[in-house]
């Protein structure tokens, strides 16, 4: 078989290829046309950042084989040589944080029995890196308009008056999936469980995870007084009011090339990162892609 014969076969495919391209633009409608012609508002981005969703953690994870997971959680999340690390506390406690922060540098202010995740993994990962501060960038909406009418005692906002509300109500509307929210509930945290602290958080910043974050916020709650006080579009509006305002305090704080890592409870990612995608000043990095290809899943908690 001689050169032409070999190449034959290959130009042809190239051809084809090249003849579906020109009529895949053939086959554009004129407002289609018309749509590439629009221009997107070209801003380049200021910063990159990384939004790392985390369970509370509880007293539990001072034990010595939480504290070797969590080790391995802070030199994983270190190897993203972020050029701040910002934590789910409000701003103004931003000078207490930082002074208990090199008061821990200077070996004056021990986190041993501090559980609390700004410790564990903030002021670990900050020291990692040899960082002089951290930042705040959470939010204490306000539960206003039909929100302000479910308060108990000194409770701005009481999910427990909220339901009787909802029972007494929208019984068999609100309450629709139920019953499928509570078992998959129960089936994720089982899942969760199981895992050491490293693996649990990579768990908790999948695709998978996020989108069941996502389809419980608006299967429940929002099914609430549809037409009548509008309780329950308002608590989920609330919560998107809370997570745009911390989304424009880390507009507030980025700088040029800034490499921004965000630890806040996973609940928030997904919407953290929507918001974040969206911002032209800012480019949204995976959590998933680091976190998952070095997790200790063979050294099940307990084993």
């Amino acid at each position: 078989m001689n050169i032409i014969s070999k190449i034959a076969p290959l130009l042809i495919v190239c051809l084809l290829a090249q003849s579906c391209q020109t009529d895949k633009k053939k086959a554009l409608t004129p407002l289609e046309a018309e749509a590439e012609k629009l221009v997107n508002y070209e801003v380049p981005p200021r910063a990159e950042i990384m939004v790392v969703g985390t369970f509370h953690f509880r007293t539990d994870v001072l034990e010595p084989e939480n504290q070797n997971s969590i080790s391995q959680l802070v030199s994983k999340l270190s190897g993203y040589k972020p050029t701040k690390i910002v934590l789910e506390w409000v701003p103004s406690r931003l000078t207490e944080i930082n002074d208990d922060y090199r008061s821990y540098l200077a070996g004056d202010f021990d986190i041993a029995d501090k559980p609390n995740e700004v410790y564990q993994l903030g002021f670990r990962l900050a020291q990692e890196l040899r960082q002089d501060s951290l930042y705040l960038f959470d939010d204490k909406t306000e539960f206003i308009g039909s929100l302000s009418d479910f308060s108990r005692g000194s409770d701005p906002f009481s999910f427990d008056a909220f339901s009787e509300y909802a029972r007494e109500n929208d019984s068999g509307f609100f309450d629709q999936h139920e019953k499928t929210l509570i078992e998959k509930f129960q089936q994720n945290q089982q899942v969760f469980q199981n895992q050491s602290i490293y693996d649990q958080i990579a768990l908790r910043n999948s695709p998978q995870a996020q989108k069941t974050n996502i389809t419980r916020m608006h299967m429940y709650e929002m099914r609430v007084g549809i037409q009548k006080n509008w309780v329950g579009p308002d608590w989920l509006g609330r919560w998107y009011r809370r997570n745009i305002r911390m989304t424009s305090n880390l507009l507030k704080m980025a700088d040029e090339e800034d490499r921004i890592l965000v630890i806040v409870g996973d609940n928030h990612k997904w919407t953290l990162d929507i918001l974040i995608e969206n911002t032209p000043d800012f480019e949204l990095a995976s959590s998933w892609d680091l976190l998952k290809d070095e997790g200790s899943i063979s050294k099940v908690k307990g084993d």
